[in-house]
């Protein structure tokens, strides 16, 4: 796989890359932002006898075209390279893969290369810190996995990437494994954001005896005095039974045929809200399960 300048009118789009419902709005975005810093993460291509054929990039190509660029940075597969090396490396570029997957993907593609994660690095064009933080969601515990992709759907949980990759570079530099848990459970717990986080930990670093709650409190309002200055009642188990009563009693009266007539675009997005609903509620019953009797065999 090498990396050139290929001609766009050189490139064919085959049927299944063309998407009716393109995200105008994210599409403008991307243009803007190419405009401004350029390509950061080459399209995929492979040899045709014509020319080239696209493998993955469809909106960064046609971010290209719309900018009026003559050519743009490929990866350019050779016509003998394997179906399962397209398969691997096209997923890893898919726009629309979640962490667990493309990481999974980027761990295939090095094992199945034997390549080092900077080798990885320098053929699929993306950083290496990059890299790294994809495969860390990869060794978090099921909890962590969970929230991450139900940020992902567009539920309400802050924990991304990013907040990985910081905790994981803190629980390093201070040679604390156990750390990387703490820190992502104030990430949850405290709701806080990328930039939050890293105030947090630079605080912690800079002084030897604060804690993470300690830190928060500096950054922060706690939850529970947030909760008690705006008015809005705390958590409770009463809340959580009649709010789950209240959606189970939704949705048994779903009315399948009205969902039909939706858009794609809304058909989407029950299901990504579906999706983010059903991971918290998984992560609820496994963790009520652990701990019920009438859990256990015999």
């Amino acid at each position: 796989m090498t990396l050139v300048q290929v001609p766009i009118d050189q490139i064919e789009v085959a049927a299944d890359h063309l998407r009716s419902t393109l995200d105008q709005q994210k599409l403008v975005d991307l243009i803007n932002s190419v405009a401004e810093v350029g390509l950061l993460h080459p399209i995929l291509v492979i040899e045709t006898e014509e020319g080239y054929r696209l493998i993955a990039g469809y909106r960064r190509l046609m971010a290209c075209k719309e900018l009026g660029f003559d050519t743009i940075t490929a990866f350019v597969l050779s016509k003998d390279a394997s179906l399962r090396q397209i398969q691997i490396v096209e997923n890893i570029q898919r726009e629309d893969l979640n962490p667990i997957d493309r990481a999974m993907a980027v761990q295939l593609f090095i094992q199945e290369n034997k390549l080092s994660v900077l080798q990885a690095s320098k053929q699929l064009g993306i950083p290496r810190t990059t890299i790294n933080d994809w495969l860390t969601v990869l060794d978090l515990p099921q909890q962590y996995q969970n929230a991450v992709l139900n940020n992902y759907y567009g539920g309400s949980s802050p924990l991304t990437l990013s907040h990985v990759g910081l905790a994981k570079r803190f629980a390093n530099k201070i040679g604390s494994e156990k750390m990387l848990n703490v820190v992502l459970d104030a990430v949850l717990y405290y709701n806080l954001s990328r930039a939050e986080t890293r105030t947090i930990l630079k605080l912690v670093a800079g002084a030897k005896d604060l804690s993470i709650d300690q830190a928060v409190r500096k950054v922060r309002l706690m939850p529970q005095e947030r909760d008690r200055k705006d008015g809005s009642p705390a958590w409770s188990v009463e809340q959580l039974m009649a709010s789950l009563t209240k959606s189970g009693d939704y949705l048994v009266k779903t009315d399948f045929e009205s969902l039909q007539t939706l858009s794609d675009k809304q058909k989407q997005e029950v299901i990504r809200r579906a999706r983010a609903l059903k991971l918290l509620l998984d992560d609820v019953i496994e963790k009520i399960s652990q701990h019920s009797p009438f859990t256990k065999s015999g």
